[in-house]
């Protein structure tokens, strides 16, 4: 993944900074987003019953955290490019601490509304920046194989935090999840303060108008090729998620504790793919076994919903299979699209951030408002993601050959 001598993608990094200082600054930033995703999920009940609401009403916390979360991430990016990365993730987290408080004290479930926006508007930073950040120190093999650690760590975030938030509401009550979510918070941004070193210089900040700036990030065709394919994964993996838990539950109705198990059973699979991509050497190789995994997965999904059959081992084997690709595939793309914005990392990445939410927030929806179908829905939906991967990936190789590999290779 490197230009060629006319390419004008930049490998300006800033000062080295110890990796692994970075790895555990970029996880426990993006852990406050996370966490707040679904910390809150086992306390439902409780927030139901304590502000007199119904609980299929309280969806909406959820819906509109991801709101803010996506949309102000287009926001952080372009000034992160212009005053710095410090500074937009110090006042992110401190916002977000104030709508953990919020939320910690609200009364009523306009109140929780209104502090879930606020959540979303602080951790949006993070959001955004977690990939910028590491375009700032990287490039290259050295760039795919960071992404690739960040993939690994960031995986198991929302599978820890429910187990918190169900131990925190259980012993005092659901105000202390968002208590809990403000003390980690005020960590984050302690460390934020004291450790986190600005990994922009200002020679190379990004001095152009905004919408110019966008406009250069959108005109290159491969970042458009790469980012598509991001959504695309990304909402296949969200759709899974979405219908999973009706399909071992109500369909083959399993305990809640197999659904469990097989609710995180894709996860090493995940795992195991970002491994190998930060290992290899040759992109374009892990592109094609990842793209070979996703297709493998969707089809052992699909084919038992073509003849209306449920069975838990192809949606177990199918949804390993087709984490694995994307695990292969999320690190590669990312680090491929970035590459070539040195000055335009927050812009980029907020692009990357903001439309992957919104794409799988999409997926989600169509698969809570399309007729269940048992296991054909799910299936249908990963294989024409599977296809969309394909032909953006063929976009961008064709760009490529057409102006004689003046884009990144992959």
């Amino acid at each position: 993944m490197s230009g060629t001598p006319h390419s004008p993608i930049h490998h300006d990094v800033a000062p080295a900074v110890s990796q692994s200082s970075l790895l555990l600054m970029i996880v426990f930033m993006v852990a406050c987003g996370q966490m707040a995703q679904t910390i809150f999920v086992p306390a439902l009940p409780q927030i139901a019953l304590g502000l007199n609401v119904d609980a299929s009403q309280l969806q909406a916390v959820m819906a509109c955290y991801l709101l803010s979360y996506g949309m102000f991430q287009f926001v952080y990016g372009p000034v992160s490019d212009r005053i710095g990365r410090k500074m937009p993730l110090v006042v992110g987290i401190a916002i977000f601490i104030i709508g953990a408080v919020f939320a910690a004290q609200a009364t009523s479930f306009n109140q929780l509304i209104m502090a879930s926006l606020i959540q979303g508007l602080g951790t949006a930073s993070a959001g955004a920046l977690c990939r910028s950040i590491p375009r700032d120190h990287y490039f290259g093999d050295r760039l795919v194989k960071f992404n690739s650690y960040v993939s690994m760590a960031v995986v198991f975030l929302p599978l820890l935090a429910p187990f918190i938030g169900s131990a925190s509401a259980a012993y005092f009550g659901w105000q202390a999840v968002y208590w809990v979510l403000a003390g980690f918070g005020a960590v984050v941004w302690l460390l934020l303060i004291f450790a986190f070193k600005e990994s922009l210089p200002k020679a190379q900040r990004e001095h152009q108008a905004v919408i110019a700036s966008y406009r250069h990030v959108l005109r290159h065709r491969a970042f458009r090729a790469y980012l598509f394919s991001l959504i695309a994964t990304f909402a296949g993996i969200a759709a899974f998620e979405a219908i999973a838990g009706v399909l071992y539950g109500q369909y083959l109705g399993l305990t809640p504790f197999i659904v469990s198990c097989y609710f995180v059973a894709p996860i090493p699979g995940y795992l195991l793919g970002a491994l190998i991509a930060g290992r290899q050497n040759k992109p374009r190789r892990v592109i094609y076994q990842g793209v070979a995994l996703l297709g493998a997965g969707a089809l052992f999904m699909l084919i038992p919903g073509l003849f209306n059959l449920v069975v838990g081992l192809s949606l177990l084997v199918g949804s390993i299979l087709f984490f694995s690709g994307a695990g292969m595939l999320f690190p590669t793309l990312t680090s491929a699209a970035l590459e070539p914005f040195p000055r335009q990392a927050g812009i980029a990445g907020a692009l990357l951030g903001g439309l992957q939410n919104f794409g799988a927030g999409l997926a989600a929806l169509t698969m809570s408002l399309v007729p269940m179908g048992g296991q054909l829905s799910i299936g249908l939906l990963s294989a024409v993601m599977v296809v969309l991967v394909i032909l953006s990936l063929y976009y961008a190789r064709d760009q490529n050959d057409t102006h004689h590999n003046l884009m990144p290779q992959i």
